[in-house]
This record gives structure tokens, C-alpha cells and sequence, in this order.
């Protein structure tokens, strides 16, 4: 096993464990795990710090969330055995997915592989995620995650100061606005 794997089948474990498990605390120790993932992979291309500005940022944007879960104080219900059965079959369905269109997707876009392949499996775990749920938190996580893809990709083709700095921004604006949505029910109770 080499070292460009290991992040792969973090990113792997990380997006199983973001779509079969509701908690907000573990779904918050998974986009952690993640971020650490695409922290590996990106750092093979860009310099360390520019690595670590996505990893921090990424950590940030969790923590917006986490702050905003704390207020509220409920926890997301449990649900039964057949939905993450469901959402199992439905992430698997999504990794088979990535790992089919990788080869044509290398034609298309000259970016190191184990940054497609992990770029290719964030992107449709995030569409998974944004697809299974309504709730203002899960929509972020889908959301950051969706990015994180997106962000390891583009990485690969362009290595700016400037856009790391921007999509940096987005992803805190995702955890702002994230958290917003996530208090606004109770923010209107309360007036």
C-alpha cells in the first residue's frame, strides 16, 4: 500500500461514515477526518502551507457548524436499519461510480491521480449527502464536502495564493450560512 492511498481510503471511510451516521458529533469528527484527507493529498501538489490554509479553513467551517449545533442542543433522530441500508448501497453505488469514470476523466483532466480519484469521490458523496436530506446541517456538510472535491481537483491545475484564499472564503461562508439556517427556526420562536 502506498502512502497515496492511505488518504483515498480515508476519504473513502470519512464519506461512508458522513452518509450512514446522523450525529452531528460524528458527522463532525468525519469532515474533520476528511479535511485531514484532502490535507494529504493536497499537500503532495501545493506547497505545505497552502495545504494547511484547506485544512484549517475546512476545520473552521466544522466549527461554525459545531457552535451552532451546541446552541441548539437537539440531536438529529436515529434512523432505522433500512435507511442506512439504503444510504450503504447508495454510497457504494457512488465509489463504483468514481472509480468507472476515473480513467475517462484523466483524458479530460491532466491532474495527478490520487488527487482525481479523491476529488472524483468527495464530488459524489457531497451530490449523495445534498441528495438524502433536508436538514440545514446535513446540507452543509454535503455542501463542504462537495467543495473539498472540488478544491482537490482544482488544485491539481492551478496552484494560486488567490484561490486558495477564495475558496477558502467560500467554505467559511458555507459554515455561516450553514449555521445561520440551522438557528434561524429558533431565532424565529424567539421574537
Amino acid at each position: 500500500m502506498s502512502l497515496q492511498t492511505i488518504p483515498i481510503i480515508l476519504l473513502i471511510l470519512s464519506s461512508f461514515f458522513l452518509v450512514l451516521f446522523l450525529g452531528w458529533r460524528y458527522a463532525l469528527l468525519a469532515l474533520a477526518l476528511q479535511y485531514v484527507g484532502v490535507f494529504w493529498l493536497i499537500a503532495q501538489t501545493l506547497p505545505i502551507g497552502l495545504a494547511a490554509v484547506k485544512l484549517i479553513v475546512g476545520w473552521m467551517a466544522g466549527a461554525v457548524l459545531a457552535a451552532s449545533q451546541l446552541n441548539l442542543g437537539e440531536e438529529l433522530p436515529v434512523s432505522d436499519l433500512a435507511g442506512r441500508i439504503f444510504r450503504g448501497f447508495v454510497m457504494i453505488f457512488g465509489i463504483i461510480v468514481a472509480f468507472s469514470i476515473l480513467p475517462a476523466a484523466e483524458q479530460w483532466i491532466p491532474v495527478e491521480h490520487s488527487l482525481l480519484t479523491g476529488g472524483l469521490i468527495l464530488l459524489i458523496s457531497g451530490l449523495i449527502q445534498l441528495g438524502l436530506t433536508g436538514n440545514p446541517f446535513r446540507l452543509s456538510i454535503g455542501l463542504l464536502t462537495f467543495l473539498a472535491g472540488f478544491e482537490m481537483i482544482y488544485a491539481g491545475l492551478v496552484s494560486s495564493v488567490l484561490v486558495v484564499g477564495l475558496l477558502g472564503l467560500i467554505n467559511l461562508g458555507v459554515g455561516l450560512a450553514g449555521s445561520y439556517f440551522i438557528l434561524s427556526p429558533s431565532l424565529e420562536e424567539s421574537n
